[in-house]
């Protein structure tokens, strides 16, 4: 007889009545089968995909490189070139399904990366003729963690602890702006806070108010005024803001210059930066940036 098999659809009828209800706690730290079985299909799904087939040995023989440190001899390619779907299992479901979650997000953000690359190469090339813009990769991983309550967005190449749609696009805005100072902040800030192994909170709220400061100056034509002072003088170049909105920042910037030692040398203080203090400012300050930036360009310059 065969195996009775779990239904499992999320906002279908048993999920939404509460009979089964499917998982709707936030994964940080953990990834529950049904999310581990969406990540793999999903990215057997991009493989599978025949306009990819000519590169399905180099994506292989990168995995087996750059992921998992192995050696790529002839018995690797012979596995890879004819025994294909027994490489696959050992080196996308198996460890997907088995690994810690750290490693899986470490698989997917190593995966996507490619896809994306390999998206760019073709609509450079064009050299298959076809539509490259059908498949958007980041989207589509980003779909699925929104599904599952994973609380993980993949952002500018990285997979980042940043669980809101509106905090993600705010911060994707601020990493396509013009001004490069300012968006080296951002991507700093982001790194710092997305590093899984050593985040830096601290260091990710420097850049983050760094990044404020620096479209300051910016505006005010003052490239060594600090962000007090720039934010004082928005309005005679230009960009009026509200000043209950210059007061949150002038006191977000005491904040980071307080004795706790954000933005300076610690001292006898120690600096006890959290995670979600560290997103709200990089959160807060790119939408502070997009917003100055959009301000700065109604104005007539010439």
């Amino acid at each position: 007889m065969s195996e009775i098999k779990n239904v499992q659809v999320r906002g279908g009828f048993s999920d939404r009545r509460g009979i089964k209800p499917l998982n709707t706690k936030m994964q940080l730290d953990e990834l529950d089968k049904r999310t581990r079985i969406g990540i793999a299909n999903l990215l057997r799904e991009w493989y599978d995909d025949g306009k990819f087939a000519q590169y399905r040995s180099n994506f292989c023989e990168r995995l087996l490189k750059d992921i998992y440190c192995e050696f790529v001899d002839d018995q690797a390619r012979y596995i890879i070139r004819y025994q294909n779907d027994d490489f696959i299992e050992s080196y996308i479901y198996l460890p997907i399904s088995e690994n810690s979650y750290d490693e899986v997000l470490t698989v997917v953000e190593y995966v996507t990366n490619y896809f994306i690359q390999w998206k760019k190469m073709q609509y450079q090339e064009n050299y298959l003729g076809y539509r490259t813009d059908l498949i958007d990769y980041k989207d589509e991983i980003n779909e699925l963690f929104q599904r599952e309550y994973v609380g993980y967005r993949f952002i500018d190449g990285e997979i980042t602890p940043i669980s809101d749609d509106i905090e993600v696009a705010e911060i994707e805005k601020s990493l396509d702006i013009e001004f490069q100072g300012c968006k080296s902040h951002i991507k700093k800030a982001l790194g710092f806070l997305s590093d899984r192994e050593n985040p830096d909170y601290k260091n990710s709220i420097k850049e983050s108010i760094s990044a404020v400061e620096s479209i300051c100056q910016i505006i005010a034509q003052n490239s060594k005024a600090t962000l007090g002072e720039t934010l004082k003088k928005l309005e005679e170049h230009g960009v009026k803001i509200h000043e209950a909105m210059k007061k949150s920042f002038s006191s977000l910037y005491g904040y980071t210059s307080d004795e706790g030692g954000i933005r300076h040398c610690e001292g006898m203080f120690e600096s006890n930066v959290t995670f979600e203090e560290a997103k709200f400012m990089l959160v807060s300050c790119s939408a502070f940036v997009n917003y100055l930036i959009a301000e700065y360009g109604k104005i007539d310059k010439d």
